[in-house]
């Protein structure tokens, strides 16, 4: 089973928009394999969820089965770091809608504690201030 991680966006901006941050020279990100085997994939986002409410846009990360897992999530990170940097709505980074990594209300920067997740080296990724809490993810 693949490891999958979707980025929430609260944004009027459309996802092609969205798709040129990750990737320039791709006209519209459907499905794009980066150099470190991470899929990524940007569609508009219709059904709410229990952390944002009602969100926009939906950044999705699966990460490949073979090959190593560290440049994979260090990608995730930069990308969601290029893409917050541009829009500055509430946004929120999950897993399988289990676990929150990142959530974003305004200026609040707040970061799941998880220390198998946020190593040092992402930690270091990361270029705002934040706080480090407990995040789970809300029950239905």
């Amino acid at each position: 089973m693949a490891i999958e991680y979707s980025l929430h966006l609260c944004t009027p901006t459309h996802p092609q928009v969205i798709s040129w941050l990750i990737a320039p020279d791709v006209w519209y990100l459907t499905h794009h394999r980066t150099a470190t085997r991470l899929l990524i994939t940007v569609h508009p986002e219709s059904s709410p969820n229990l952390v944002l409410g009602e969100s926009d846009v939906s950044v999705g990360f699966r990460l490949d089965k073979v090959a190593d897992p560290e440049p994979q999530y260090a990608e995730i990170v930069s990308i969601v770091v290029r893409i917050l940097t541009a829009e500055p709505g509430d946004a929120m980074l999950q897993q399988d809608y289990e676990r929150i990594q990142l959530l974003r209300r305004g200026a609040d920067l707040q970061l799941s504690d998880s220390w198998y997740w946020w190593k040092p080296e992402l930690l270091a990724l990361i270029p705002w201030p934040y706080t480090r809490r407990d995040l789970p993810y809300p029950e239905d």
